[in-house]
């Protein structure tokens, strides 16, 4: 954990986000695990500090230690769907595949986050990527009872 990262989980942490930057804190810096100060922003559901990110910079693509980027988080956590726009607005790729060949619209379909899944739509996301096993978005939905 860094200040960077910290302060991307912080509900007010916008403003600390753009000191710490000021102050020459690399915005894509990466902990432990591999995450930027943008995937701490998306699992903490803060779409502040996100876009605060995003202004500043911050590269929406960088993958994690499991090779996930933090659009991959936001379909998997949910929360509010504005992260999930604001990611794809910046240009964040769709596709990023899990180690079981899970996508971004697998994991919003599996939890049904259904605005994350407009979202990815809207922006190109493929209806028809299949995970490991086969399975389609709407195979998901359904072995999910979404």
């Amino acid at each position: 954990e860094c200040p960077l990262t910290a302060a991307a989980q912080l509900e007010q942490g916008a403003e600390m986000i753009k000191v710490l930057r000021n102050g020459g804190a690399h915005l894509d810096f990466r902990t432990r695990e591999g995450m930027t100060a943008l995937h701490k922003a998306v699992r903490g559901r803060n779409h502040a500090a996100l876009l605060t990110l995003l202004d500043l910079g911050a590269s929406p693509d960088y993958k994690d230690s499991r090779g996930l980027t933090p659009l991959y988080h936001s379909a998997m956590v949910g929360g509010d769907p504005y992260c999930c726009e604001l990611l794809l607005h910046d240009y964040a790729r769709l596709g990023c595949v899990d180690e079981n060949g899970w996508q971004e619209i697998h994991q919003a379909c599996r939890y049904g986050h259904v605005q994350h899944l407009e979202h990815l739509l809207f922006y190109g996301a493929d209806m028809t990527a299949q995970n490991a096993s086969g399975n389609t978005a709407l195979h998901i939905c359904a072995l999910y009872n979404q």
